[in-house]
């Protein structure tokens, strides 16, 4: 059932002819069972928000509508599955076997319908699904004034929710201690009051959340005597503030364990479901009681924290990130390997990756710990600077030969994110969890058809090729003149509505800009792109973005 179900989805696009024939509804009924839960209650309110921001409809409360959509609980089914049929040629169900299954089958069905001026036309997907990958998380990275420290809160939860449709299921956060000079600055409050809203609309949507934090790192203006040595460097890769602590000075590590502690306090309310050490980029110390950093102080010490942290969330998943071990060579893999071989009840997943490959070792002589692997891919800064500066950056291409090494041993991750102009990697990596079989070809098609137009398909997803092979900035090739032609061709068979959405500006106007660039010479000057530099900062709110450079270029 499971790859007829497939087949028909990804195919869905050509086929818009549904049981309701070539007629749009106009009016739709939304129902739930009485005494249904916060999360179910919350899928109906996103579907019909979804619903009623893309088609002319009229939402009613009784039988006379055309179409009925209900929303039910049905046991029996693995965790996270939904199924979607008929109950008459009026009414679609939506089972779930639990809440945040609602909201999956939900984003199916939105996915498979058509909208427009007239109406809504429902999909014709019926079937069961269920997801291959337990972990398919997206962690953002909040910080430097990007999109999610920046934004109105109420677009970033907005945000959360359509992720959710697509099947994310966690949600990991950072708290940057190196932005602030203690967790009583008044913008460190702020920025936990911001998280626990973010992450209070992820629970709402039936997601898990928590942090993705340094083990041990430190404020600003920290006292010397505690800062930790700097670790090996020569590749430039494991990032440096200044203010991580020595794990192994008393008096230090007293106090990142105080600021642990507080830290999770922050959340009691909320809830944290996992927790996610990171080793380098900020971290490590180079000392020599801690280093080989990622073979002796940080799993020593992530393992310490994991104690405390299980203490105050019991039942809490402990996630070991190896970003940059042995880059260069240093012992890492084998060191951590070993650590684990004399005891791993602490921890839950190792997760791995990298800038380019996927590493190594993993693949070839197992997990440390035997457990269970996930990926952390960089969707967001690979071969681009400023990040997102130039709109969309579509990696398909690239996240599908990086899947592919990964030859089945995936559990799922969490994408790198820093923003929202890598809407569609998100995607593509949340629909690669769910079913490792997929074609990220495919999942790029079913995007577009869902988020601009099925009439479009062809056209955008040819765009998108040429985008992604015109990644490097300084190898723009004459197809971007193809690349602009083709998505302004499509943009005459779109909505008024989809043509300034955030979505279709971010991939036009990346385009737009390759085209200027590469008749530029590759040169930033001229009106056009001043314009659409400015556009995109409007977009990502990317005015007072700061450090690093995640906002577009400036032409003055």
């Amino acid at each position: 059932m499971k790859g007829l179900s497939l087949k028909i989805v990804q195919s869905f696009f050509l086929v818009c002819i549904s049981l309701y024939g070539s007629g749009q509804v106009k009016t739709i009924r939304i129902i739930v069972p009485e005494g249904a839960s916060a999360v179910m209650e919350n899928a109906a309110r996103i579907l019909k928000a979804q619903i009623t921001r893309r088609a002319n409809v009229v939402i009613v409360k009784d039988s006379s509508a055309q179409l009925t959509i209900e929303l039910v609980n049905e046991a029996g089914g693995p965790a996270e599955s939904y199924r979607i049929s008929d109950k008459t040629k009026t009414h679609i169900q939506i089972a779930g076997a639990d809440g945040p299954a609602l909201l999956y089958g939900a984003g199916k069905l939105l996915r498979s319908s058509r909208y427009g001026r007239n109406g809504f036309i429902p999909g014709t997907w019926r079937g069961t699904a269920s997801p291959d990958g337990k972990i398919r998380g997206i962690y953002f990275a909040t910080h430097f004034n990007n999109f999610y420290e920046a934004a109105p809160v109420e677009d970033v939860q907005q945000y959360v929710e359509e992720l959710a449709l697509w099947g994310i299921n966690q949600l990991v956060i950072h708290f940057a201690n190196w932005q602030h000079t203690s967790f009583y600055d008044v913008e460190a409050q702020k920025t936990l009051t911001r998280f626990r809203q973010i992450m209070g609309m992820a629970k709402a949507c039936g997601m898990k959340v928590g942090l993705l934090q340094v083990p041990n790192q430190g404020f600003k203006f920290t006292k010397n005597e505690f800062l930790n040595s700097p670790v090996p460097d020569e590749l430039g890769r494991r990032g440096h503030f200044g203010v991580n602590l020595n794990p192994s000075n008393v008096q230090a590590n007293k106090l990142l364990r105080e600021n642990w502690a507080y830290l999770l306090d922050q959340f009691k309310d909320i809830g944290l479901d996992l927790m996610v050490f990171w080793p380098y980029d900020e971290g490590g110390c180079g000392c020599d009681q801690c280093w080989p950093w990622g073979a002796r102080g940080y799993p020593k010490l992530c393992k310490e924290l994991a104690g405390i942290t299980e203490q105050k969330f019991p039942g809490i998943s402990i996630v070991l990130s190896t970003w940059m071990y042995d880059t260069p060579p240093a012992g890492e893999w084998e060191g951590l390997t070993n650590f684990l071989s004399k005891g791993n009840h602490w921890l839950h997943y190792v997760m791995a990756d990298s800038h380019e490959d996927f590493p190594g070792y993993p693949l070839r002589k197992g997990v440390p710990g035997n457990l269970p692997l996930l990926n952390f891919p960089e969707i967001s800064m690979w071969g681009q600077g400023p990040w997102g500066g130039y709109g969309a950056n579509p990696l398909a291409g690239r996240l599908q030969r990086l899947w592919n090494q990964t030859e089945g041993k995936v559990s799922g991750g969490f994408p790198y994110s820093e923003g929202i102009y890598e809407d569609l990697n998100k995607v593509i990596c949340a629909q690669l969890y769910w079913d490792g079989d997929r074609q990220t070809a495919d999942i790029v098609k079913e995007y577009i058809a869902y988020e601009y137009s099925p009439e479009v398909v062809n056209d955008v997803s040819r765009a998108i090729e040429i985008l992604e092979a015109n990644h490097n900035r300084k190898q723009i090739k004459a197809d971007a003149v193809e690349a602009l032609n083709l998505l302004q061709q499509a943009s005459l068979q779109l909505t008024a509505q989809t043509v300034k959405s955030w979505r279709w500006r971010i991939l036009y106007l990346r385009a737009l800009i390759d085209r200027e660039m590469y008749e530029r010479g590759g040169k930033l000057e001229g009106e056009v792109l001043k314009a659409a530099f400015n556009e995109l900062t409007e977009i990502y709110y990317a005015q007072n973005a700061h450090s690093m450079p995640i906002h577009p270029p400036v032409i003055k």
